[in-house]
């Protein structure tokens, strides 16, 4: 049986450091960076789960550290979260959850991240004025050396929309 109590009750919960490096307040709803997982080792009781890019999460714990300050060029540290998935949920209806994470499992956390100019809500990076979409053509793998033109579903010139 889930031990749904400590499940929910995630080491920075209701933790909200202002400032914080990324600017990110409690109940902002941003996207997961790349596969995340959740619930690992059946932590809690819970199944673990693999969550895909752009998964909708909200933040519910920010703490901001000094983790890594001298490695960084604004000498401000790390930032690390606690979300809930807003979409997916476990067998029993709680949410999926996962706590003590890296900012950067978020894509808001890239500054290269941009949804599409065309309002669409596409989720997408720019890189050298153009933004691309995160999606892969059919059939065809990253290879970072080709150009992202051959490779990503969509591109558009932000100077075309400007």
């Amino acid at each position: 049986m889930p031990n749904q109590e400590k499940y929910l009750n995630t080491p920075n919960r209701g933790r909200q450091d202002l400032p914080n490096k990324m600017g990110w307040t409690l109940g902002d709803i941003l996207h997961t960076s790349g596969t995340v997982r959740a619930n690992g080792y059946g932590y809690c009781g819970y199944e673990e789960m693999d969550l895909p890019r752009g998964t909708r999460v909200r933040l519910i714990g920010i703490k901001q550290t000094t983790l890594n300050a001298s490695h960084h060029d604004d000498g401000i540290g790390d930032v690390y979260i606690d979300f809930q998935c807003v979409d997916l949920k476990n067998a029993d209806g709680t949410p999926v959850t996962c706590g003590n994470r890296h900012a950067w499992s978020l894509l808001e956390a890239n500054p290269d991240f941009m949804l599409a100019p065309d309002g669409s809500g596409e989720l997408g990076m720019v890189r050298d004025g153009v933004w691309y979409s995160y999606e892969q053509k059919p059939g065809i793998e990253t290879d970072y050396s080709k150009p992202w033109e051959d490779q990503r579903a969509r591109s558009i010139k932000l100077e075309e929309v400007a």
